[in-house]
């Protein structure tokens, strides 16, 4: 009789726990059971919310790679240059880019100067002989470059090919570049590249300059004009070299 009554009160001892976990809804969630009996609370807070230090070494971690980044394409920029200079048996001089002048921004200051044997005139050039603009004014170790979009900026071009000039590169607002001169019989189109001229002046012939993009033209002028597009972005440069001989 009194083991029948203990089983009696055990099964109504279960009876009211159910319904006390039904009502505050913790019934079905069994993994409560496991988590507070074998995880501390410290640890579950951890897993659940990542630290301050987890957040900040993936800060680091972006901030590292995009340095990573920066430094394969500067050192793919290198070695086209160096490709460049090996293959045209020509002098450069490397140089960064330091800063612009703070009144025109097509004014390019370099690191070089005087005693690399940089003067006034001579070509600069980025990648695999892309010419960008030309030595403006030197000092002991720093030069000024004026890219070619600059307004004052003019050039004796060529299409390639082609053995004579066949017209003058200009800036134009600072952004483009504008292509004059060029005769009514001269053969151009869209997508041509256009180069330096043979001048016998101290910028050697045949530096990709950039590729047509518009050309204008009418029956009753005596020359065409067309607008040249650059192969690089000019507002990325970094590393630049200049064409010593």
């Amino acid at each position: 009789m009194l083991r029948h009554n203990i089983k009696i009160f055990i099964i109504f001892l279960l009876i009211t726990i159910f319904f006390i976990l039904l009502k505050n809804g913790h019934i079905f969630d069994l993994g409560i059971i496991f988590r507070k009996s074998f995880i501390p609370n410290q640890a579950m807070n951890s897993l659940l919310k990542p630290s301050d230090q987890l957040e900040e070494d993936y800060k680091n971690l972006l901030v590292e790679n995009s340095y990573l980044k920066t430094l394969e394409q500067e050192n793919n920029k290198l070695r086209e240059l160096l490709n460049f200079k090996e293959e045209n048996d020509i002098t450069l001089e490397l140089g960064s880019i330091i800063s612009r002048d703070k009144i025109n921004n097509n004014i390019l200051i370099i690191n070089i100067g005087e005693d690399k044997g940089v003067e006034k005139g001579q070509a600069v050039v980025v990648n695999n002989g892309i010419i960008i603009g030309k030595v403006l004014e030197v000092h002991k170790d720093i030069s000024k470059v004026r890219l070619l979009t600059d307004n004052f900026s003019k050039i004796a071009v060529q299409i390639t090919d082609e053995n004579s000039i066949s017209g003058i590169i200009k800036g134009s607002l600072g952004i483009s570049m504008i292509m004059d001169y060029i005769p009514q019989e001269q053969d151009i189109k869209k997508g041509d590249l256009i180069i330096t001229a043979n001048t016998g002046m101290s910028i050697p012939t045949g530096l990709i300059i950039g590729k047509v993009e518009e050309i204008e033209f009418s029956e009753e002028e005596l020359f065409k004009h067309a607008f040249i597009t650059p192969l690089v972005d000019y507002n990325t440069l970094g590393i630049v070299a200049v064409i010593i001989k």
